[in-house]
């Protein structure tokens, strides 16, 4: 501690000890003549000596509690063990009271809190988050006491507010600002909004009263017992401002009328002040109701605040905000300001805001009201490093310390250090800073502070950063350049611009789309922004090289975005962002043509790091459970839409690593595989709650034992999924009772899961804004079309058994079960195994597998005198699958082991082992197959047909057929 201030101090502390000693002599008694403590404190506040002089019962309680305190520097043992002053008056005694009486009686209990407040910061016995936490709380008590006392004073009159069941409608006040961040200052305001649950009339009075007069009468009352400035000073200065309309708004609001006001017209600032909001609470005053009504209206404004999309609209919103700031602090000539200055509080908060409204609808771990409770998330998200989290926080708390301290000096509402001196020496006030923060001089205090603002400022510059317009005009010579030609108003005029012969091609695509490109926007925002994104995406496309059918591709996908200024608005505010778009979609049509079609999915570009890191199989299930929990269990429209976004976000993730070179072909059919039955797993539970819930449990289910299974076959069972394949599944259960369900509408139990599956498909393939979320093919089911959508196991194993076709069979080499139960699992597997290994007459099964090939060729194949059909050309990739199917039903009876697996690579390799093929055939037949579906999924990725020029592939094609005939097949 600075001893030469502490020592300065001390004579003050002393000397008004002593005068209210004297003062309150005939109450206090002679049996204390000091107390380093509370001398202290009464030299570092003028405010609690005020109070300690005219309380004597405050500066009693002073005495009492640190009488064996002193101001040493290290925090007292004792700290944790200090209580604030109770609300000690019995409910009757309250509630009885004349309103003079209330008004003293709130103010007496505000400052004596307050008094002990001061003094534990100035002692150092609570830290920052302590003492913000608890001015909080007590806000959020006086509230609830100014309620209580101000709804009996209403109720002879109008009675009281009760919905229709009879049970109590509160009101509600929103806390804003520091108070909704539980971050509340010694001498805040308590910014509210209030509001209530429903209409009606109040019961039980001399006449009922509409609940809008009601509650606007009841708000008065609480906002003048609050607020009002009696002898006795206030509680709290009340601000309304904040409420929808402002000053010229209705003083409380339904819930209803608030939803339409920020749905209709509420603007970013107001989304910015809402992040804050929080209803206040008292437990041992808020009822059950209230607290219910308390999360409904959380819940019915967190649309509004939080965005399902990442929203880049807030960065240009803050910029703006933080101008407006800057103006106020120049016109008012504010120096030295810790909230509003350069580094200040508010561009730590405004750091934190944004990375919340950018991210919060898509991560609701960020939709919290605290500051420093907010923060560590950000870090676990990596949205800072936790070097910079660190700094963060060590900054807003000592600036918050210090504004809390120049509050507590004289319960004044102020952010500015102080501007004094006596003589040569420091003022009063500067004098005290010195003594808390150990500093010898002015200029070393004021170097400590200018170190932490400036930490926050460079945070806050990289994350807000200056206008992007100005400094890309400012360096960029392509831009510049890409900037005059759009502006041009005729492509002659533009020629005169021109540089390269690559912008000569890309200048006329340009004039192609410019006229679609200016019909699209549909604000004069919109135009601002999409003259600046044009010249960007043309400069980055002019040193990328990108040939001009992906620059239209480019140039289409800113006429989708042109009327959606939150996305041109991601693509202004991160380079790295347009960078990766134009990389992606010139290498890798099938991204463009998604980004086009679905503008969300630039939500991944903001990330290269995330962008391009290789996904996790068991990630998907995680992820996608976590994101339907933010969903209401009912809202069956928005759940399909968010596992349509899920899917093609983690599409797009799979796409670009494979674009990158991050995962090779195997790896990424493993991930696609892994997603498709993730969001079946997920569809299921849907499906399945949404069935219960009308019907109840069919016979011997439960949620955890659904008795239901989904076979995958195809595809799906191989581990071959690609971006566009349908999926094949079969819907198997193992109900054979017809016993009815047990709920209200019941039906049988087999009917059940016939209503189950069609439920699944509708989730499915149902079209939404974003599309199906996969085309479904039951055919495989037995008896096909014609057969139940979902059928008992053992009727699947009756009909393998004994009606099945050989093809019916070759698909069951390619089937797993992909969603079930364990017994079920278990029980397909057995039904497959004997089937598959059922010993079968080799004549028959190669005529009939031969067959069957022949007529696929026949229907199926799209091929030339030079084009080669990948899939059904023969010596494509069927003729290999008919080959490993061929081997797995006409051995599998020699050699059980190869009905184990469902994948073409291990089975080849099985029969390898048991010499069904010689090494040199296996490893030809999955060299074919390995070489055909990477050109079939660089078809599939560039949106092309999957035939390509035979000399590509008749080396390969011409070895397939070789071992074909070479294992008697025709």
């Amino acid at each position: 501690m600075n001893h030469s201030s502490v020592e300065r101090l001390k004579p003050l502390g002393q000397a008004r000890f002593k005068a209210c000693l004297e003062k309150h002599a005939p109450e206090f008694g002679a049996t204390v003549s000091s107390s380093i403590a509370v001398e202290h404190v009464l030299a570092m506040s003028d405010f609690v000596y005020r109070t300690c002089e005219r309380y004597p019962k405050i500066f009693s309680d002073l005495v009492t509690r640190f009488e064996c305190f002193s101001c040493a520097e290290e925090k007292s043992e004792a700290g944790g063990q200090i209580e604030l002053p109770q609300w000690s008056l019995p409910e009757s005694d309250w509630l009885a009271m004349t309103e003079v009486e209330a008004l003293k009686s709130l103010r007496e209990h505000r400052h004596h809190v307050m008094t002990v407040l001061a003094s534990v910061h100035f002692l150092k016995i609570w830290t920052i988050d302590e003492v913000m936490a608890e001015l909080s709380e007590l806000a959020d008590g006086f509230y609830y006491l100014a309620r209580q006392w101000s709804e009996a004073q209403l109720a002879p009159r109008f009675g009281r507010a009760l919905d229709k069941e009879g049970q109590p409608v509160p009101l509600i006040a929103l806390g804003m600002g520091k108070l909704g961040g539980h971050e509340l200052n010694f001498s805040s305001d308590i910014d509210l909004i209030f509001c209530y649950p429903s209409k009606g009339t109040t019961q039980g009075g001399r006449r009922d009263e509409d609940f809008q007069a009601y509650f606007t009468k009841l708000a008065q009352k609480i906002i003048f017992l609050l607020d009002n400035k009696t002898a006795d000073g206030q509680v709290f200065r009340v601000d309304m401002r904040l409420r929808p309309f402002g000053d010229s708004g209705p003083l409380v609001s339904s819930f209803s009328a608030l939803e339409d006001y920020y749905q209709e017209q509420g603007r970013d600032w107001e989304r910015y002040a809402l992040l804050k909001a929080r209803p206040l609470y008292d437990a041992h005053r808020a009822s059950a109701n209230e607290l219910g009504h308390q999360v409904a209206l959380t819940e019915l404004l967190r649309p509004f605040v939080f965005r399902r999309y990442i929203d880049f609209s807030v960065i240009e919103s803050l910029r703006k905000m933080k101008q407006q700031i800057r103006q106020e602090v120049t016109r008012r000539q504010l120096t030295h300001n810790i909230k509003l200055g350069e580094g200040g509080i508010r561009e730590a908060e405004f750091i934190i805001q944004a990375m919340q409204m950018l991210r919060g609808g898509k991560e609701p771990q960020l939709q919290m009201s605290s500051f420093l409770k907010v923060l560590p998330e950000l870090v676990h998200l990596s949205v800072f490093s936790e070097n910079e989290g660190k700094k963060i926080a060590q900054a807003y708390r000592f600036l918050r310390d210090v504004e809390q301290l120049l509050q507590a000096f004289d319960d004044q509402q102020t952010q500015t250090l102080p501007d004094e001196y006596q003589g040569a020496e420091p003022g009063l006030n500067r004098e005290r800073l010195l003594a808390f923060y150990h500093c010898q001089t002015w200029t070393e205090l004021l170097a400590k502070v200018d170190q932490e603002c400036q930490c926050i400022h460079q945070i806050f510059r990289d994350v807000i950063g200056d206008d992007p317009d100005a400094e890309q005009k400012r360096e960029d010579a392509t831009f510049s350049k890409w900037q005059r030609i759009w502006l041009s108003k005729s492509i002659e005029q533009a020629m005169a611009v021109l540089e390269q012969e690559v912008a000569d091609a890309h200048l006329s695509l340009l004039f192609d789309h410019k006229t679609d490109l200016l019909k699209s926007v549909i604000s004069s925002k919109g135009r601002d922004k999409l003259d600046l994104i044009v010249p960007l995406l043309m400069a980055e496309a002019e040193r990328q090289n990108c040939d001009s059918t992906n620059l239209s591709s480019l140039l289409m996908i800113v006429k989708r975005l042109a009327s959606r200024t939150t996305y041109l608005s991601l693509l202004i505010e991160n380079p790295g962002a347009l960078t990766q778009l134009v990389k992606l979609v010139s290498r890798c049509h099938f991204i463009g043509q998604q980004l086009t079609a679905f503008p969300m999915l630039l939500d991944q570009l903001i990330d290269p790091k995330l962008l391009y890191a290789k996904p996790k199989e068991a990630d998907y299930r995680t992820d996608l459970r976590r994101n339907l929990l933010r969903v209401a269990p009912d809202d069956l429209e928005l759940q399909m839409e968010m596992l349509r976004q899920f899917k093609l976000s983690s599409q797009l993730i799979v796409a670009a690593c494979d674009t990158e070179g991050v995962i090779d072909l195997a790896t990424e059919s493993n991930l696609l595989t892994a997603l498709a039955e993730a969001i079946l797993d997920q569809v299921v539970n849907i499906a399945w709650r949404q069935m219960v819930e009308r019907y109840g449990y069919p016979e011997g289910a439960t949620d955890d034992d659904k008795n239901f299974a989904v076979i995958g076959y195809g595809k799906m069972g191989g581990y071959e999924l690609g971006y566009g394949s349908d999926l094949d599944i079969v819907f198997v259960h193992g109900c054979a009772s017809t016993q009815p369900t047990d709920g209200n509408k019941a039906i049988d139990s087999r009917q059940f899961y016939l209503k189950l599956a069609q439920r699944i498909l509708h989730i499915f393939t149902t079209r939404t804004p974003t599309g199906v979320l996969y085309e479904i093919d039951t055919r495989l089911r037995p008896s096909g079309a014609s057969g139940l959508m979902a059928i008992n196991l053992d009727t699947f194993a009756d009909y393998q058994q004994n009606e099945a076709w050989t093809w019916e069979h070759q698909a069951l080499v390619r089937a797993r079960v992909v969603l079930g139960q364990d017994s079920l699992v278990s029980k397909f597997d057995q039904i497959r195994e004997h089937i598959v290994t059922t010993k079968r007459e080799p004549e028959s099964l190669m005529k009939d597998i031969s067959d069957m090939r022949h007529k696929m060729f026949d229907n199926l194949a799209k091929e030339s005198a030079t084009l080669f059909d990948l899939k059904q050309s023969r010596g494509g990739i069927a003729d290999i699958e008919f080959i490993t199917q061929y081997l797995v039903l006409r051995y599998s009876c020699d050699y059980p082991d190869l009905s184990e697996f469902s994948d073409n690579k291990r089975l080849l390799k099985v029969a390898e082992h048991h010499q069904l093929l010689a090494e040199s055939e296996a490893d030809t037949l999955w060299a074919a197959y390995e070489t055909y579906r990477d050109l079939v999924h660089d078809a599939s990725l560039n949106l092309q047909p999957t035939q390509v020029e035979r000399d590509l592939v008749d080396a390969h094609a011409s070895k397939v057929m070789q071992i074909w005939s070479r294992l008697g097949l025709t």
